[in-house]
């Protein structure tokens, strides 16, 4: 059970767990540009940018810009979640990047199409292999094109960000050269070892998505959904909800032994946020079918009409050229150390593979009161070290 649950200055003010990701950047007192990238297909993703810090200091014309990619059924709330001087973006910023932050097609930013409704099935009709071949190079190439950089100076991914990236630079090669370093926080691709409840569901996938199917269920855990906005009354209702709010929260991303209380205060207002049900179905078909990191599985007369095979084509991570560091927790439920072990032997330029014994959980990267210093500062001096070998 928890042992350090800190209790910053906002313990019990709730106003961010109702304000926009963009309000809340402004609230701490930074800079704000909101952007719009279209992807291929025709999906319009909002991204955040923080082009400097609270200090105003400017990053310089060698300084090329940093991308967050949050996880799945998250958006870019999940960088600002902490205290200013204990979340991830605010620190970059801070120290003179060009922050910019993406959201995944289908979450509340990011529910815009040039043709399609939301309110219809076609809009949802996407997995883990659509967002990370269209979503994430149309975001680079976007923050390329604005900032006028050839690079960033890294992709950040956390969870699912991860995975995004893999499929991204497998799909289009041309994205491991536009990248200095991908960073993976809790990175996901093999979840053979996933070790919360959804491992159970997993087991059930195919009568999971066959019931979601003949409901006509088309987006999961839409954040302005009527279930939410019950969860949300609910945690509000009293001391005893809310813990036990943070006590399913906890299992999901597994037990965390420090935490800010003003983070886990907001975060129902933001997480959900909205997929649409084949990423879902596709992150509990990798938690069924071993160690592996492949596409949808459509069954096998589509698969074989898809994939030219019964079963789904495997994702060849050799592909990934880009320089790669992972950093996962020791405690994680969702990318425990077995499956980033497994990711680590597949890359084709990892870097280094680095295991937090703190012990430290999914939830940690984002809302742990040590990510400072055991995740974001030792990130600011790897960016540190690479800007240096690039200069000279």
């Amino acid at each position: 059970m928890p042992t350090n649950c800190q209790p910053d200055q906002n313990e019990f003010d709730n106003e961010e767990r109702y304000m926009t990701t963009a309000d809340i950047i402004r609230k701490r007192g930074f800079p704000l540009e909101v952007h719009q990238a279209v992807t291929e297909d025709g999906y319009i993703l909002e991204l955040h940018r923080i082009p400097y810090g609270r200090n105003g200091l400017l990053p310089n014309n060698r300084s090329r810009p940093v991308f967050l990619q949050h996880g799945l059924l998250w958006n870019d709330h999940a960088w600002m979640m902490n205290p200013t001087n204990s979340s991830l973006a605010f620190i970059l910023a801070d120290h003179g990047y060009d922050v910019w932050m993406g959201n995944s097609r289908g979450n509340s930013n990011s529910r815009k199409h040039v043709s399609l409704d939301p309110e219809k099935e076609e809009y949802w009709n996407f997995t883990w292999d659509e967002m990370g071949r269209f979503d994430i190079p149309a975001s680079i190439d976007y923050i390329l094109n604005v900032t006028g950089q050839d690079k960033l100076s890294a992709y950040i991914g956390y969870s699912l960000g991860c995975t995004l990236f893999f499929i991204g630079a497998i799909d289009k090669p041309k994205l491991n050269n536009q990248v200095e370093m991908m960073i993976g926080l809790g990175p996901t691709a093999s979840i053979a070892h996933l070790d919360n409840f959804y491992r159970y569901l997993g087991m059930a996938v195919k009568s999971y998505h066959f019931l979601v199917r003949m409901t006509c269920t088309t987006v999961l855990h839409s954040n302005d959904g009527f279930s939410h906005n019950l969860l949300k009354l609910f945690c509000d209702s009293g001391r005893f909800a809310a813990n036990l709010c943070v006590h399913l929260l906890f299992q999901i991303f597994g037990y965390s032994q420090s935490y800010y209380v003003s983070a886990l205060n907001a975060i129902i207002g933001h997480y959900p946020d909205g997929t649409s049900i084949g990423a879902a179905v596709q992150f509990l078909q990798h938690s069924n079918s071993g160690e592996s990191f492949h596409h949808f599985d459509y069954g096998c007369h589509e698969n074989r009409k898809r994939y030219g095979t019964c079963t789904p084509a495997h994702y060849d991570l050799s592909l990934v050229t880009a320089p790669v560091y992972l950093m996962s927790g020791d405690k994680d439920p969702i990318a425990p150390p077995k499956d980033v072990q497994w990711l680590a032997t597949k890359l084709g330029n990892l870097k280094s593979s680095t295991e937090i014994e703190s012990p430290f959980t999914h939830g940690d990267f984002l809302w742990s009161t040590r990510a400072t210093e055991l995740v974001y500062l030792p990130i600011i001096s790897l960016l540190s070290t690479s800007h240096l070998t690039s200069s000279i």
